[in-house]
């Protein structure tokens, strides 16, 4: 928990994000906590490498379903500095996710198997296409705060969106993982 003028300054942010939280401060009769998260120490679990990446996709399937949620509890017109960071850090996330594979999970396998072009040719194309998407996700979520929308179809949009990212991640381990954990040799 952030104390002192680290915590005031912090939570400034939060109030220049979103004019709720000072609002709300203003009723509270206590002061409000402000919590920074902090990286941990240590390495990722010994897992082969196509668990690996399945456990990296289920952690983006586990933060797009909290972006979701965050979405549907809120509403489009509520929606706080606490869920526009969750979305963009998801989006971040996962477009260094895919730079990484394109630059080179995905040439090594190239390199090493020409016959799976067709489905590394696919998953660079898909690659393209969420990159826009998340940016889509990311623009309809900063870009609807505030504003007097269709809250069904805002959330239908988020759900497509999210629902052609978890596409991918399922057809990418479909094709993939099997290789990854050993008949690449």
């Amino acid at each position: 928990m952030l104390r002192g003028d680290e915590r005031d300054r912090m939570f400034a942010r939060a109030v220049e994000a979103d004019a709720g939280w000072g609002e709300y401060q203003v009723r509270a009769e206590r002061l409000l906590p402000v919590i920074a998260l902090e990286p941990l120490e240590g390495s990722p679990p010994n897992l082969p490498p196509g668990d690996g990446l399945k456990a990296i996709h289920d952690a983006f399937r586990r933060e797009l379903s909290l972006v979701r949620a965050e979405f549907a509890a809120s509403g489009p017109g509520l929606l706080g500095a606490q869920l526009r960071v969750n979305c963009l850090t998801v989006c971040q996330g996962l477009d260094h996710h895919h730079a990484m594979e394109d630059g080179g999970m995905l040439p090594g396998l190239r390199a090493q198997r020409p016959e799976l072009a067709p489905v590394l040719d696919r998953l660079g194309a898909e690659h393209k296409v969420l990159e826009r998407l998340l940016q889509d996700l990311q623009s309809r979520i900063s870009d609807i705060s505030g504003r007097d929308v269709d809250a069904d179809q805002a959330l239908a949009d988020v759900d497509s969106l999210i629902a052609a990212v978890e596409a991918h991640l399922d057809y990418e381990e479909e094709q993939l993982i099997p290789l990854l954990n050993g008949a690449i040799s």
